[in-house]
Parts: C-alpha cells; sequence; structure tokens
C-alpha cells in the first residue's frame, strides 16, 4: 500500500466523475431538486402564519429556486426526448438539419446535444438543493454565511428573465 495516500481516501478518475454526475445520488439530489418547490411553499405559509421572517425569507428563496429547478428540468426532458427520439419526432428532410444529410447523421448530433444537457440538468438540480440547504442553515443561525439569499434573489431574477425571453419567441 502506498503510504502517501491516506487510510480511505479516494482517487478521482473519469468513471468515479461519471458516476457522481449521473449515479444514483445525482437522481436522488435531483429528486430532492424537484421537490423544493412544494416544501418551500410549506416552509412560507409556516413563516407567515407563525410571523417568522427567516421562515418566509426561506420559503421565498425556496420557491426560486424551485421553479427554477422546475424550468431547468422540463427543458432538459424535452431537449432529451427530441434529441433521443429524433426519428420519431422529427420527420422532415434532413438536408439542412445538424448532422445532416442523413437521418442516422442528424440523430447522432442531435443525442449528442441532448444527453450532455441532461447531464447538466442534474447538476444544476443538485446545485439548487445545495443552495437550499445553505439558505436554511444560514437563516436558522446554524452557518453564518452572506451570499445564499443574494445568490437565490440573483437566480430568480434570471429565472424571470429567461422565462420571459422563451415567451417571446414562442
Amino acid at each position: 500500500m502506498d503510504t502517501t495516500q491516506r487510510r480511505g481516501a479516494r482517487r478521482t478518475t473519469p468513471v468515479s466523475v461519471l458516476g457522481n454526475l449521473v449515479g444514483a445520488s445525482a437522481w436522488g439530489e435531483a429528486g430532492k431538486g424537484m421537490r423544493l418547490l412544494p416544501a418551500a411553499v410549506r416552509r412560507l405559509a409556516v413563516g407567515i402564519r407563525q410571523s417568522r421572517g427567516a421562515y418566509v425569507v426561506q420559503g421565498g428563496c425556496g420557491i426560486a429556486l424551485g421553479l427554477f429547478g422546475w424550468a431547468v428540468a422540463l427543458l432538459a426532458v424535452q431537449g432529451l426526448f427530441n434529441g433521443v427520439l429524433y426519428p420519431l419526432v422529427d420527420a422532415h428532410d434532413h438536408q439542412h438539419s445538424w448532422g445532416g444529410p442523413t437521418l442516422v447523421g442528424a440523430w447522432v448530433v442531435h443525442a449528442a446535444v441532448a444527453v450532455p444537457v441532461g447531464v447538466a440538468a442534474l447538476g444544476v438540480l443538485r446545485g439548487m438543493v445545495a443552495l437550499d440547504r445553505a439558505n436554511e442553515q444560514s437563516l436558522s443561525g446554524v452557518r453564518r454565511r452572506w451570499w445564499p439569499v443574494p445568490l437565490s434573489a440573483v437566480i430568480a431574477v434570471g429565472a424571470v428573465l429567461f422565462f420571459t425571453a422563451w415567451l417571446h419567441q414562442v
């Protein structure tokens, strides 16, 4: 055994990075990200009912993060559906399509774009959960940090701007 390594330390390999990105823990965190919105609504209601400002702020930040997480997840699912099932979704002339002029080339290129977008969406959902935990710790007094609430506000404004831009292009 190499004495320079700590006992129990793991080396980072491409397989371990991929496992962290799309493994069981990533899906569990993504599930928590999807449940963030209803939990935040409950926190906001408790904060309003009990007149506790920290719960109101935490609930508002959680709602903003939850809505952003849902938007990212829905766009990723739509992208994965269109990319992976491209031949079933798009049956037009592939001459001017990405990867054209053949159906196989267009399918490969669309899937090659869609799969990394889906992996990135998992990462965004994990980030939303981590930011919500940081908000909770910061506002409950467990750990004082200055950045979670302003970062949540920036994400909320960005989500509103993104949604508005998306509505204008529809």
